[in-house]
């Protein structure tokens, strides 16, 4: 027994000091992050060929028939789908909905959200959600007599489940915005104008990657947020975020968001690590998502201390004046219609001939 004790304590001293026998994370990185990928028209136009033949396929493979009825296959198990859907509601896939001009009968309307002004344009009732708890107001969707129910899988099981029991419900990983839009579409009839749509998508990101491409080349780019407490700097091909900064728009990552990808700790940027952040350019977001507000205050008065402190002044980009500082809520959100104002903001920042930025 005692051997053993000593075993152990041993074995939590090489973990603690060295980080011995600690399993190392896989990195999902699409491309490596030492690759130099062209941004010429035929590169960004087999890649995205590429992007778009495997994300259908991947979508297609969730619709199948069964006993002469279109099924759709998702986390919760499966949803038979109705032929001509009239009365659709949206929760949580707003940014969705709109991006595909879909007709709905309710969705939640948040003030803070960038989609405001399309969703009250819409005259479509605001359906009640406690953001705290994601607790929906079945009450509300019941009286829309919906036939078709479009919901964010971030919502728990048990809302699914109460949801089914008024109309058939598609439930969608926001987070893969591409494949959200194609599955709605074809979810509601309406497969030709998500494919359409994605590929609108696609032009964007296209013209943005050789707009940054020309502006500052191989520059390396972070993507930094600034909490209450903390500050976070995501992995390389492990975030949303970074995904669609470095896959889609092929710019170049930080060394320390690499070396992330297979780092087993926190994600939590110490000011003593600060230092070693060297990239050239900085994406700044002090900040939470739409329905989190309460915290923004918090968040930004933690960047006014950041600004006040002389290690943030050693950091490359904050020399050069290459910070942006971002919307939070459309940072934090998901959506093609999220993405491509980050990609305006992007283009609006980095991509002005030199001396032009304010």
């Amino acid at each position: 027994m005692r051997r053993l004790l000593l075993a152990g304590l041993a074995l939590l001293l090489c973990l603690v000091l060295a980080g011995c026998g600690v399993p190392q994370k896989k990195s999902t990185a699409i491309f490596p992050a030492d690759e130099i990928r062209a941004d010429t028209d035929e590169a960004i136009d087999a890649e995205l060929w590429d992007r778009f033949a495997k994300t259908k396929k991947s979508v297609q493979k969730q619709f199948s028939e069964e006993n002469g009825e279109r099924v759709f296959t998702h986390k919760y198990g499966k949803t038979v789908l109705p032929e001509h859907p009239e009365r659709i509601v949206v929760i949580g896939l707003e940014d969705t909905a709109v991006s595909l001009h879909m007709k709905i009968v309710g969705a939640h309307i948040a003030k803070t959200s960038y989609l405001y002004p399309e969703l009250t344009a819409m005259d479509i009732e605001n359906i009640g959600i406690k953001t705290e708890t994601k607790t929906v107001n079945l009450e509300q969707v019941q009286s829309l007599a919906p036939d078709l129910i479009l919901l964010r899988d971030s919502y728990d099981e048990s809302t699914y489940r109460a949801l089914s029991r008024l109309a058939p419900v598609v439930p969608l990983d926001l987070q893969k915005e591409e494949v959200a839009v194609l599955a709605a579409g074809y979810a509601t009839g309406m497969g030709k104008e998500g494919e359409v749509r994605l590929w609108e998508y696609y032009g964007r990101v296209k013209e943005a990657r050789k707009i940054l491409k020309d502006r500052i080349g191989n520059d390396t780019v972070a993507f930094l947020r600034v909490l209450k407490k903390d500050l976070r700097l995501y992995p390389y091909s492990a975030n949303n975020t970074n995904r669609f900064l470095y896959e889609l728009l092929n710019l170049r990552p930080d060394p320390m968001q690499v070396a992330l990808d297979t780092d087993p700790f926190n994600m939590a940027l110490s000011m003593e690590k600060l230092p070693d952040l060297r990239a050239d350019y900085l994406i700044l977001s002090s900040g939470y998502g739409a329905n989190s507000t309460n915290k923004a205050g918090a968040a930004q008065k933690r960047y006014e201390e950041l600004m006040g402190d002389p290690l943030w002044h050693t950091l490359p980009a904050v020399e050069a004046g290459h910070v942006l500082q971002v919307d939070s809520v459309i940072w934090n959100a998901h959506g093609l219609i999220a993405k491509e104002l980050a990609i305006k903001d992007l283009v609006d920042h980095l991509g002005v001939p030199s001396g032009v930025q304010e």
